[in-house]
Parts: structure tokens; C-alpha cells; sequence
């Protein structure tokens, strides 16, 4: 694979809107007077004119905070087979007493043990928490209540370091939904937080190791002592943690069903994790083998089907590198190779899960069966294959289409910081360099970790620095995501100014910035911060040496005001205000709204997009008044126009139909719908 890079954009074609189409359109399409096409940015590749609204940044959306429901087979051994552990009972009483408790102890079991407590609270349903959500953004979203719920905190250089504050929200969170929630967690906690704490210490390996077999469906209990032969008994050591201990049952079951022989499970045992992944390497192995091994590794615990497909996917990619010329990959036979072949080939299993849309469904999530050794697969597949390095970089980078680019920028952290590399930003600058959405999502995702990890930040924070004021449009395109990440959300004035810098540089990065800034307004903490900096952005400028710089700056301000306006998605006005227990019309930026929506309506380059978005809403609304588009309608609104429920006729309305003729019933409609919503949200018992 060639790393030479792909040349820079060229200017597309320019395109007017007629003054009549107001009414002919149903979403909104941000057309700019100076700069009306983004130069080819489109799903994949960034190449030819299209129009802005077809990039959305939809790899840096905030994900589900549910991730998946415990297997009933982990909460059958939870029940009936977990050895209790020293700290268990305080952990134990921490939750009952906060329902919040932040779990120590590494290499004790604690995500058993996490379920175990769960289930002795009472807990109705017990799910696991998304991992790439970020502890203070658990409070978000209602989840069931009288549920239990994990999330596994051990991420220090990525997750957001827990503070007091954000515990005390999470905690009275989930006092008020009756929910209980353990975080698993490796970080130094705070001053303020030992009130939250328990730390758990491992249990007798001998008795862990019995139970995992005494929770195998296919093992007699009577049989158990015959089966942890001395032979094995040997490798339980006092300090042995329970995965370790579980292991040691997995091979010997597996001698007792014949599928291993006995010297070779025991020399398992004595091994490493990264030693077996090399003997793995040295026999021979087809290709899909090889794809299996890396998606696993990359993908651990998500659903089977799509790190299958993401393995075949792999495949023919590293077909195509072998042969160029073939331009088809050999088709496999149905029947050459069942899923439990290529599963016990890999040391790998699956799991069920209940789905959370039925009780009769289930989910399919896949896993190494030794636990370390999703990180020495692919630690050893990087190592050894030099030629397959940037096979596998253009592979993750078409990943995000499965919501993959978080897992993908987590290996490839890890196996740049953990082994040696002449340049360890090779393959980053690579993908910032490239005409390729998905390319330069991930290399913003990466860079993010990277300037998270404080062995790291000092060395990539000029890099990206350097890359906001330069002029290679991909690689400006790619700074403007790291702060559509949690790296940037989590330090929204450093994130606005670089941001402001771009902007000025080029109106052509308008997605990109608009993708980073309503991502920054996901957080109601920033929302004044970026408000107030839209509202500089789109000042009208003058005759000013800056003028084509003040231009550019402008003309992306407008467009993110509209997005945060919610006039190019209705989600993001709602989702930058501070959640309350009583919603009611006062948005705490009144001014700030305000100035912002005359801008985009009064302004030549927004105002026809602004207005098609508005009736858009309106009809939708209409249809659905109960809704949460609606409510942020009225709120809207109701900011802009406070006075607007006191009148048959609105000056702000009447202006429309002026500027708009021939769209004068579509605005009636949409002033008949805005006030009825008033009424509906502002006056809620008086509507009942």
C-alpha cells in the first residue's frame, strides 16, 4: 500500500438558490453566498461538490448509554457459583446505602461480583453501561428503573477522571430513578470519594475454579473434583486471580471432553498470555483465520455478526494486497468452516445476551476466552507482519459505519505506545492526509487519546496545533474533529479557539467545525461559552484588513448557529440545555438565542434555509405535538418571541410572509402550530 498522499481539494463549482424556493423543500440545505460548496465532502471521500449537509460527523454522536443486558448465564453464576471475596459485604452496604459504588481491586472478579451485588440490591434488570461513554454523561438519559447497571471505568487515559460532584449527580440520579449502579474503576479517585469506595481483594482460586465448572451446563457436580485433577489443582496458586482460576477449569474441561491433550492444556497454563499468542502465530493459518484473530482483538465483546463481518471485510482486503490484479476475492464455500471450528481455533467463544427490544430476543457478543489475550493478538499481528500494518489502518478506518472507530482508536493507541515505532505518528499523519471521511475521523479520534494521555499530550498537542493553522486542508479538516471528541468537550475554550482558527483559515471546514461545535454544546456546561462565541463568529464585518478571514468566519458561525439552534437537527438546541425536573419555556440564554436566530434569518446566506428548516418543524410537530422536537420548538420560540401566545398576528411571522411570498399558508400554519405548543409546554396543568 502506497503512503503517498492524495493531492489537496479543489474548488467545486458554484451554485444559486431562486428566491422562490422557500416552499420547495422540506429540510433545511445551508447554501453560503461565498462559499456554496464544501469542495467534495462526502460519505468516504472528500472529492467533487456536494452539498454540506451529507457529512454529519455521525462517529463522534454520543452513543446509547445502554450497551447490552447481562447473559443470564453470568447471572446464574453470579446467584449460584460466585466465591465470595474479601470487601464483598462493604461493597455491599456502600450500595444499598448511595446506590453508587466505585469498585477497586484489580484482578479480583469484579465484574462477577459486580452482578452479584446487584442482584443481592434487588436489582429487577441488570445491564452493562456503554464503555465509551463518559461517567458524567450517565445522568442523561433515563434507564429503567429498579434496574442495575455497570460501567466499567478502567479506561484512565480515555474516560473522564471521576470527580465528587459528578458522583454525588450520578448517585442522587440514581436514588431518584431507584436504580443502582457499580462502576468498575482503576484510577486514583479523588479526595471526597471514599464514601463511594470499596475495594475487593481475590478469592480462593481453588473454589472459583470449581464453580466455573459447576456452572458449565454439560458438567456433573459429582464429577468436578475428578475433572480438577492434581495436574491442575497445581496451577491455582493463592494469588492466582479468578480469571486466571477460570481459565485453569476451560482447559481442564477441555481434556475431559478430548478436544486437548493433556500435556499441551498444562503447558498452556505455564505460558503467558503473549506467549501462546506467539505459538499461535507459528502454525500455519488461513487468511480468515488471521482476520478473526485482529477483529476480535479490536471488537471484543460486540456482536458476533458484525465482527464477522468486519473479519471478511478484512479478508478481501488483504486478498487485494496480496493480488492487485485479482480484483475478486475467491468465494468460500458455505460448508468450508463452521463457527465453532474457527472459534476453537482461535481460543475465542460467544455469549448470549437478552435483547433489549424483546424478551424472546438475544444478542450474540464474541470473546477471546482468556482475557488478556484480545491485547496480544493484536499486538503480535502488528509486530509481525510489517506489510500488514497499513492493511489494517485503512481497514478501521472504514469501520465507523458500525460505530467501531472508538474500538479502533484503542488498539491503535495501544499498540503505538506499547511498541516500538522509527515514527509513532506515521499511520496518524497517513489518515490526515487522505481524501477520506472516514480516514480522517479516525486519525482525529486517535489524536484525541493521544493528547489525553499524559505520556503523550506534550508530544501531539503542537502537532495538532501546528495542523489548525497550516494549510493542508485534510489535516485542518482532521484538527477540527479532535475537538468534536471528548478531548475537546471537556476543555470548550481551548476547543472554540482552535476551532475560531480553522474557521478563519477556510469556509470550505464548515462541517467539520459544525460537527466539533454542537458536539461541544452536548454538554449544557458549554453552552454560554459557545454561544457567546457564535455570537462574536457572526458579527457583520467591515472594510477590515481581515475582511476575507472575518468572511470565512462568519459564514461557518451561521451555519453552526443554525445547527445550534436546532434548525439542522432539532436534537441539538434540546440537548445543550441543563436537564430539570420540570422542563419549562426559559431558555437560560435568552439574549444569546435571540441574537443568534435574528442573525440566521436576517442574514442573506441562511435566512431561506433557516426558514424551510422552521416550516419544516413545524409540520412535523403538528403531527406529533408530544414529542421532543416539539417541546425544543416551543422553547425556541418562546425565547425568541416571548410575547408571541399574546397575539393573533406576530411581527416575527408577518416578516416571513413578506420576505417569502407565496409561502404565506405554509407561515399561518407554522404560527397556528407554534402557539398551540406554547399553550401545551408553558401551561401544562391548564392544557391537562
Amino acid at each position: 500500500m502506497s503512503n503517498v498522499e492524495t493531492p489537496e481539494r479543489t474548488a467545486g463549482p458554484d451554485t444559486t438558490s431562486s428566491k422562490n424556493d422557500v416552499g420547495k423543500h422540506d429540510s433545511a440545505s445551508t447554501v453560503n453566498n461565498e462559499t456554496k460548496t464544501n469542495n467534495g465532502v462526502n460519505v468516504g471521500h472528500v472529492s467533487g461538490s456536494v452539498n454540506y449537509n451529507n457529512y454529519t460527523g455521525s462517529a463522534f454522536s454520543k452513543p446509547e448509554l445502554h450497551d447490552f443486558r447481562v447473559s443470564d448465564h453470568d447471572l446464574e453464576r453470579a446467584k449460584n457459583h460466585f466465591v465470595p471475596c474479601p470487601g464483598f459485604d462493604d461493597a455491599l452496604a456502600t450500595l444499598k446505602k448511595s446506590n453508587l459504588v466505585l469498585l477497586r481491586g484489580k484482578g479480583t472478579g469484579r465484574s462477577l461480583a459486580a452482578i452479584r451485588i446487584l442482584v443481592d440490591c434487588g436489582a429487577r434488570t441488570i445491564s452493562q453501561l456503554n464503555v465509551r461513554r463518559s461517567f458524567d454523561s450517565i445522568t442523561d438519559e433515563q434507564l429503567d428503573s429498579d434496574g442495575g447497571f455497570i460501567w466499567q471505568g478502567t479506561e484512565s487515559q480515555w474516560q473522564q477522571k471521576i470527580a465528587s460532584r459528578t458522583a454525588e449527580r450520578v448517585a442522587t440520579w440514581a436514588q431518584r430513578n431507584q436504580c443502582y449502579m457499580v462502576v468498575i474503576i482503576d484510577e486514583v479517585l479523588e479526595v471526597g470519594l471514599q464514601k463511594f469506595e470499596s475495594t475487593l481483594g481475590r478469592p480462593d482460586s481453588t473454589e472459583v475454579a470449581r464453580e466455573f465448572l459447576r456452572s458449565h451446563p454439560d458438567c456433573p457436580t459429582d464429577l468436578v473434583d475428578t475433572i480438577l485433577t492434581e495436574d491442575f489443582r497445581a496451577h491455582l496458586r493463592e494469588d492466582s486471580a479468578p480469571n486466571e482460576a477460570e481459565f485453569v477449569a476451560i482447559r481442564a474441561w477441555d481434556v475431559h471432553e478430548g478436544e486437548r491433550e493433556l500435556e499441551p492444556a498444562l503447558a498452556d497454563l505455564s505460558r503467558e498470555g503473549q506467549y501462546l499468542v506467539a505459538d499461535w502465530f507459528h502454525e500455519d493459518r488461513s487468511t480468515i483465520e488471521y482476520a478473526m484473530l485482529v477483529a476480535i482483538s479490536v471488537f471484543t465483546n460486540r456482536d458476533y455478526g458484525d465482527v464477522m463481518s468486519a473479519a471478511e471485510e478484512l479478508e478481501e482486503m488483504i486478498a487485494k494486497a496480496d493480488n492487485p490484479e485479482d480484483k475478486r476475492l475467491r468465494q468460500r464455500k458455505i460448508f468450508d468452516f463452521s463457527k465453532s471450528v474457527i472459534l476453537s481455533s482461535l481460543n475465542a467463544t460467544t455469549t448470549w445476551h437478552p435483547h433489549a427490544k424483546g424478551a424472546s430476543l438475544f444478542r450474540e457478543t464474541v470473546h477471546f476466552r482468556r482475557s488478556d489475550w484480545a491485547k496480544w493478538a493484536f499486538r503480535r499481528a502488528w509486530l509481525e507482519y510489517d506489510l500488514f500494518r497499513p492493511v489494517i489502518v485503512d481497514w478501521m478506518a472504514r469501520q465507523a459505519k458500525n460505530g467501531f472507530q472508538w474500538y479502533c482508536a484503542k488498539a491503535l493507541h495501544d499498540v503505538i505506545t506499547g511498541l516500538p515505532h522509527t515514527d509513532p505518528l506515521e499511520h496518524i499523519k497517513t489518515l490526515a492526509s487522505k481524501q477520506s471521511l472516514t480516514s480522517n475521523e479516525l486519525a482525529a479520534e486517535l489524536l484525541a487519546r493521544f493528547a489525553d494521555d499524559p505520556g503523550t499530550k506534550d508530544f501531539v498537542e503542537p502537532l495538532v496545533r501546528t495542523w489548525c493553522t497550516g494549510s493542508r486542508f485534510h489535516r485542518k479538516w482532521t484538527a477540527a474533529l479532535v475537538y468534536a471528541t471528548e478531548h475537546g468537550v471537556r476543555d470548550p475554550e481551548r476547543a472554540m479557539t482552535r476551532l475560531e482558527t480553522i474557521a478563519r483559515s477556510d469556509a470550505q471546514l464548515v462541517p467539520a467545525v459544525k460537527v466539533a461545535v454542537t458536539s461541544l454544546l452536548s454538554r449544557p456546561a458549554n453552552r454560554e461559552l459557545i454561544l457567546r462565541a457564535l455570537v462574536k463568529w457572526t458579527r457583520p464585518h467591515g472594510h477590515r484588513r481581515d475582511a476575507e478571514q472575518l468572511a470565512n468566519l462568519r459564514s461557518v458561525g451561521l451555519d453552526c448557529a443554525q445547527a445550534a439552534l436546532g434548525l439542522t437537527d432539532p436534537k441539538h438546541y434540546l440537548q445543550s440545555l441543563p436537564k430539570q425536573e420540570n422542563p419549562i419555556l426559559i431558555d437560560p440564554h435568552p439574549w444569546l438565542v435571540a441574537r443568534l436566530f435574528r442573525r440566521v434569518f436576517l442574514d442573506q446566506q441562511t435566512r431561506k434555509s433557516s426558514l424551510r428548516a422552521l416550516l419544516s418543524l413545524c409540520e412535523q410537530c403538528e403531527k406529533n405535538p408530544r414529542s421532543e422536537r416539539a417541546r425544543g420548538l416551543a422553547q425556541l420560540v418562546a425565547t425568541v418571541a416571548p410575547d408571541l401566545h399574546r397575539h393573533d398576528h406576530h411581527p416575527l411571522f408577518d416578516d416571513w410572509k413578506t420576505e417569502y411570498p407565496g409561502n404565506s399558508g405554509r407561515v399561518d400554519r407554522a404560527f397556528s402550530t407554534v402557539q398551540l405548543l406554547h399553550q401545551r409546554y408553558a401551561f401544562p396543568r391548564n392544557s391537562a
